[in-house]
């Protein structure tokens, strides 16, 4: 019994820590933590196609990146309302992330990155030339927040920090209960045995498009509350630098695990915060963390549960492979 409630029990405790934070935090680690919120949404995006459908991607935060130059130019440039805006910008965000996916899912493994990397430097390279419309290098700066429900700014931290926490939950419910669904388990089969599954006649590419689209447009919803934060939205948002934070954090928490994912961007957020105050070298002791990480949990922090239920999971998606997973 004492099994079965524990992760119940934890949930409970996190949520409740979730929902006081700004309580019992200052205004400059709220703002971290809304941070940390922003980047779990683009970390679980990773984790859906690396842990989950077997693709290593690095084109995230170039999905990110364009659901703020959505916002940045409808309301910035052309003062559209935020009712139409956001919805754009996940439109957009999505959009982008399915003609990523018509040419990267030719590719598997390690062309697979390559390609994923290539985009996203196409992606910032046609947002620092296109100055007409992104306002080059500089960026769209200035962009206003919306106020929810006529009371609460997205100015001000503490609004802004809950509408990260409701965000980041949707996404994370969404996101698990899709893969707990006939699809998700089509994605572990594409990550487990793409061949074997295309030979029950599964279409093995549709599900690898979808796993990259559904990505997509969390990253969107991401990028969203990313601009609404910083103000402002320029080419290096969707840089390699920001691409290479959004694994770290993925591998810190556990790459192949949503719980990971949120775990990591918070330790990766704040450890960046941290040294960055110490010393203008911080990236050096970060990388050195990091690499420790890498060596001595492999799996992340999460990883001894990650090989219990990989197991299981392996256990209940063989049988279910040939007749329970939806055509």
């Amino acid at each position: 019994m004492r099994k079965e409630f524990s992760p119940l029990v934890a949930g409970l405790v996190v949520a409740l820590i979730a929902m006081t934070v700004p309580v019992w935090l200052g205004g400059y680690y709220v703002q971290l933590a809304t941070r940390s919120l922003i980047i779990s949404m683009v970390t679980m995006s990773f984790v859906l196609l690396a842990g989950y459908s077997g693709m290593v991607s690095l084109a995230q935060m170039a999905f990110f990146a364009m659901a703020g130059y959505v916002i940045g130019v409808g309301v910035k440039t052309h003062q559209s309302s935020f009712a139409v805006a956001i919805p754009l910008a996940v439109f957009g965000a999505t959009l982008l992330s399915a003609l990523f996916a018509t040419v990267a899912i030719r590719a598997q493994g390690n062309y697979f990155l390559m390609m994923t990397l290539a985009l996203a430097q196409l992606f910032e390279g046609v947002a620092m030339q296109w100055a007409s419309v992104t306002n080059g290098y500089n960026g769209i700066a200035g962009i206003p927040r919306p106020v929810l429900f006529g009371r609460w700014s997205l100015q001000d931290t503490t609004p802004l920090y809950y509408a990260g926490l409701v965000c980041t939950a949707g996404c994370f419910a969404l996101l698990r209960h899709l893969l707990g669904s006939p699809l998700g388990l089509c994605f572990r089969g594409v990550r487990e045995n793409p061949r074997r599954l295309a030979a029950l006649g599964f279409n093995v590419q549709m599900y690898r498009f979808i796993a990259i689209v559904v990505s997509g447009a969390v990253a969107g919803v991401a990028g969203v509350l990313g601009v609404f934060q910083s103000g402002v939205i320029a080419p290096h948002t969707a840089n390699l630098q920001s691409a290479v934070m959004v694994v770290m954090a993925a591998l810190v928490g556990g790459v192949s695990r949503l719980e990971g994912a949120i775990l990591g961007s918070f330790v990766t957020v704040f450890l960046i915060a941290v040294t960055s105050s110490l010393t203008p070298r911080y990236w050096m002791i970060v990388g050195a963390i990091f690499t420790a990480v890498v060596i001595f949990l492999p799996n992340g922090l999460l990883g001894k549960r990650l090989r219990r239920k990989r197991r299981d999971e392996r256990l209940v998606d063989r049988p279910a492979s040939a007749d329970g997973l939806a055509k």
